[in-house]
């Protein structure tokens, strides 16, 4: 035992000296340094300065001796240093170290030395500017910044990193007008200043600094019209705020002033459609329209506009049918005008929608569409939408069959592809419908693993409902009235499908597809304009059944009314976040989450840094 404690202590008392042995001196000064051992790291450092007087043994050694508080000793080598090798940066080492003694008015010769022998070089200017920078020396920095403008004259200007500093400083006014004056400099760094400017202000909110860049903006627009940088620019601040019809003015703005034929325009109203800003996309599509036939995107144009006013009438509470049948008469004489050409097929196909859905002219929609399938040379995925379409119509109109037939024939023709899985998703709900429950059963198994998240969720919803209400000790009475009731709701047979509900919880009313017949309801009130009646059905489920399957469903979709028939953000943002917090799994979460960053006003979805007169989709 005695000769293990020796030889234990023996290894401990021996370690340092081992470093010494087939350690270097570099090494043994950088471990000294590191251990904060200052004196022991001073005799090493001196040893390699006066070998090899480069920077990393001139900074260490320095420190050493400040740590040490050898003042005299530090600034005698900084000066030796600053002989051997003329660069400014040793001036800011000289005032640091006057200031570590008191003497601030040495201090700050020293520091204006360093400015004052700044070399006409871009990288040593940024250098010393980072040198005040780590030292907290601000205005210094800036100074330094300021006297290399001078002296690079135009070859780089700084803008950025005097913007980032008053930005640091606080001063976000000429923050903003310098990274204006970088892009006036270079417009090349467009996008560097987006990305600053949104790392370095709150863009969506309305306040003094986002103010102040509108009217900086506005006044470079004014002072250069022939330059539209920084229209574009204005441009992007009003996507980022939202504000999709100043938008719309400045790229209109543009458009003439270059002469274009409207597509920067056309790119504008397609993100004003994908953000629910119809009325604007409505004004885009008619500005291009107007340019007149000869335009390229006429045709497209005249649909666009024409969509935008659907989807904005449609959205109307309580839904106008005055103002719908108008519109039909807009998209017979846009077609009347056109004539019967592929361009315009997209304008048949809304028309149909409008027809059947909106004014609950089944004949006619199926008419339309027919007419559609009856042009030469549609494409074979074209014509399998559009058969899809009219199977639609055909069970609103309790065609069944033949819509399964129509369903039938796109499901063979594009078996793996997505249209050929949604057709066998609407022959699922037809056999639902009919309440062959089995087979819409065996054909939602399959639709489950789908590569389409929006077909396997509604798969998933239908197999849920089907197999939550058929449990092997219930009759199948209630499941066939509820489907059944199902059908009237999509054909516009409300008082019947009202009447088939009320059947179900008379005759079963501890049954378990009670909650679903109070969702069902809720459609039907939906559907039939009555929100408030919608939103106590919804309600009732999350009071009533808040751990059955559908109350996930009922939290979003009064969620929606709240946010988009009554304008009350509140209610909806509430609802949406106890969904995301309540519901983690539920299908309708990735929604809810978009909907209520909408709502909390982060940036709008898909808005590019730039309006780019670019192919049009």
């Amino acid at each position: 035992m005695k000769r293990l404690y020796i030889l234990f202590t023996l290894l401990i008392f021996s370690a340092a000296p081992a470093l010494s042995q087939g350690t270097s001196d570099e090494q043994l000064a950088a471990y000294y340094f590191e251990s904060g051992e200052f004196e022991k790291a001073r005799l090493y450092y001196e040893k390699l300065y006066d070998t090899n007087p480069g920077s990393a043994n001139f900074t260490a050694l320095f420190q050493s001796l400040t740590e040490l508080k050898e003042y005299k000793d530090a600034e005698k080598l900084v000066k030796k240093h600053m002989k051997r090798f003329k660069s400014n940066i040793y001036y800011i080492d000289l005032g640091g170290l006057y200031e570590l003694t008191g003497d601030d008015k040495e201090a700050s010769k020293a520091y204006q030395e360093a400015i004052d022998n700044l070399p006409a070089s871009q990288g040593m200017i940024i250098r010393t500017a980072n040198e005040f920078i780590r030292r907290n020396k601000l205005e210094l920095a800036l100074e330094t910044y300021k006297e290399g403008k001078k002296m690079l004259d135009g070859k780089y200007p700084f803008s950025y990193e005097i913007a980032s500093l008053y930005g640091t400083m606080g001063d976000k006014e000429r923050m903003i007008s310098e990274y204006l004056d970088l892009i006036s400099f270079n417009t090349a760094y467009l996008q560097t200043v987006q990305n600053a400017l949104n790392r370095s202000m709150d863009l969506n909110e309305e306040n003094d600094e986002t103010d102040f860049l509108r009217k900086e903006l506005l006044r470079r627009v004014q002072k250069d019209p022939g330059e539209t940088t920084f229209a574009e620019m204005l441009t992007w601040l009003f996507l980022q705020k939202r504000d999709f019809n100043s938008a719309y003015v400045q790229l209109k703005a543009i458009d003439k002033r270059l002469n274009e034929d409207g597509q920067r325009v056309l790119n504008l109203a397609t993100l004003s459609m994908n953000n629910g800003a119809y009325e604007v996309a409505s004004k885009c599509y008619k500005y291009v329209a107007e340019k007149g036939r000869d335009n390229n995107y006429y045709v497209y144009a005249r649909a666009g506009e024409l969509r935008a006013d659907f989807e904005t009438s449609r959205r109307n509470y309580p839904v106008d049918t005055a103002e719908l049948k108008g519109l039909r008469e807009r998209y017979e004489s846009a077609i009347a005008e056109l004539g019967n050409q592929r361009e315009s097929v997209n304008m048949f196909r809304q028309k149909a929608k409008l027809e059947g859905f909106y004014l609950n002219d089944m004949l006619a929609a199926t008419i339309t569409l027919n007419e559609v399938l009856d042009m030469p040379g549609l494409p074979s995925q074209t014509r399998a939408e559009i058969k899809l379409e009219l199977a639609e119509i055909l069970v609103a109109r309790d065609y069944i069959w033949d819509a399964s037939l129509l369903a039938s024939q796109v499901d063979k023709a594009f078996k793996q592809d997505l249209i050929g899985f949604e057709a066998k998703l609407l022959n699922a709900r037809i056999s639902y419908y009919v309440g062959d429950f089995e087979w819409a059963q065996a054909q939602l198994d399959v639709l489950k693993g789908s590569t389409s998240k929006l077909i396997s969720n509604d798969a998933m919803r239908l197999s849920l409902l089907i197999t939550d209400n058929l449990n092997l000790d219930t009759i199948l009475d209630p499941m066939i009235k509820f489907a059944r009731a199902d059908l009237m709701t999509l054909q516009n047979r409300f008082a019947e499908a009202e009447a088939t509900l009320d059947s179900i919880t008379s005759l079963y009313p501890y049954h378990s597809i009670t909650d679903d017949v109070l969702m069902q309801k809720g459609k039907i009130a939906e559907a039939k304009g009555n929100i408030e009646g919608a939103i106590e059905y919804y309600g009732r489920v999350t009071s009533e059944h808040y751990f059955d399957i559908v109350a996930d469903d009922a939290l979003f979709r009064m969620a929606e009314l709240y946010e988009e028939k009554l304008d009350d953000e509140t209610n909806a943002g509430e609802l949406y976040r106890t969904l995301i917090t309540d519901f983690p799994g539920s299908l309708f979460v990735v929604e809810a989450r978009k909907r209520l960053r909408r709502i909390r006003g982060d940036s709008p979805e898909n808005i590019p840094s730039r309006i780019e007169k670019d192919k049009v989709p």
